[in-house]
């Protein structure tokens, strides 16, 4: 392919850095990945990839490979203390779309990523702090400041740079965070299901406080656990005998959870999301993953949208650049096409975290109510909505 695009900068080597930069190698446009860590970080402990991330995973060669890295699904259980809300099989769900959702240690999946990258495709300890966007398409290139001073000039910068983006200040500036109200800590449990269970990934509601689970291997847990709360609270000593102790009302498993978590892997964040602003690029600087759309991880869709906007960007560069060839026209189709649906979703996942956290006991009980009486099929569409990424087509030539 012939295109004025050789250098394409990529900000975040998250799983929507990885992704996008995967996803353009597969298209023969080369990236490079720039991480301010040191080293791959595990932020999160686990992660869901729901149908609609392996449908892309799947296009791009690794859904095998992640799969037997980490646990396959087969229904997903929603309740309020020991009473059943609403219970989803997955079986169907593989049926409609060809995959069901895997639950998987991040550390896992950032590896098998980042392996297929070209050598030298992962640059860490780069921190990118100032950037000027350029002009597209025989303009000026876009610049890159890093703290280190370095400096990089790219035909195309793509920021997947997570909630507090460098990239999207520069493209849309003073973008406000938005507090859930809720703060979460995420951890991984050196325990085991019963066999019954170690394919179900279940979340209880308990007013202020909730906690969701899943194996993520044969004697692994991934776990959240969510609290009613200001912003910028801190732990006074150790989390775990404090969740030990919040938790222990709730329904087994959940007090043996959090007993056997490994208090290293404890991660406690507050939960924001952002207005999904109305313009996702600027001259030649492009966003992705949460720079684009930070969302609250109600639905298990912030790491699924991030993969999706970067298989459908990589798509986009490829085709207007061999068909005009315009950055511009490119970035333009990216957005038409993600923004509607990101957009939706991150709205709902902020909805659903509102209703999880009911305490008032009238509220609560209407909300159960309501849960419990969905139809079926329309339990059914809604996820169907979800699941359907709307990406992946036979004709798009990978």
């Amino acid at each position: 392919m012939t295109a004025p695009v050789r250098r394409v900068v990529i900000l975040g080597g998250g799983i929507g850095g990885l992704t996008c930069a995967i996803a353009l190698a597969r298209r023969g446009i080369a990236a490079t990945v720039h991480d301010q860590a040191s080293e791959l970080r595990t932020v999160g402990a686990g992660i869901w990839l729901p149908s609609n991330a392996m449908t892309v995973m799947d296009r791009l060669g690794l859904a095998a490979e992640q799969s037997a890295a980490g646990i396959l699904l087969e229904r997903i259980e929603l309740a309020d203390g020991t009473r059943m809300l609403q219970g989803i099989e997955l079986a169907p769900v593989r049926a409609r779309f060809g995959h069901t959702t895997l639950s998987i240690h991040r550390a896992a999946l950032q590896r098998i990523l980042a392996a297929h990258l070209a050598p030298g495709g992962l640059r860490l300890g780069r921190r990118a702090v100032a950037i000027e966007v350029g002009e597209p398409d025989g303009g000026a290139p876009a610049r890159v400041r890093f703290e280190d001073g370095d400096e990089l000039e790219a035909d195309v910068v793509i920021g997947a740079d997570g909630l507090r983006s460098v990239a999207r200040e520069a493209v849309t500036p003073g973008v406000p965070l938005r507090y859930s109200g809720v703060t979460c800590w995420r951890g991984i449990a050196d325990h085991r299901l019963p066999d019954g269970d170690a394919t179900v990934c279940r979340e209880v509601w308990g007013g202020a406080a909730r906690l969701g689970y899943s194996a993520i291997g044969r004697d692994q847990i991934y776990f959240f656990a969510c609290l009613s709360a200001p912003a910028g609270g801190r732990d006074d000593g150790p989390a775990k005998p404090a969740l030990v102790e919040r938790y222990a009302s709730f329904p087994s498993p959940v007090p043996a959870i959090t007993a056997a978590a490994d208090p290293a892997t404890l991660i406690r964040t507050d939960l924001f999301d952002v207005e999904t602003p109305a313009r996702w690029h600027r001259g030649r600087v492009v966003l992705l993953g949460d720079a684009a759309h930070a969302m609250t991880p109600n639905l298990g869709q912030g790491g699924a949208q991030a993969i999706e906007d970067g298989f459908a960007l990589a798509a986009c560069l490829a085709t207007c650049l061999a068909a005009t060839p315009s950055v511009a026209d490119a970035f333009a189709a990216y957005q038409a096409m993600r923004r509607p649906r990101a957009l939706r979703i991150a709205r709902l996942a902020w909805r659903l975290g509102r209703i999880a956290h009911y305490q008032n006991p009238i509220a609560r009980g209407l909300r159960n109510f309501v849960l419990r009486a969905t139809p079926d099929a329309v339990a059914r569409r809604q996820t169907d909505q979800l699941y359907d990424a709307g990406l992946v087509k036979p004709s798009d030539g990978q």
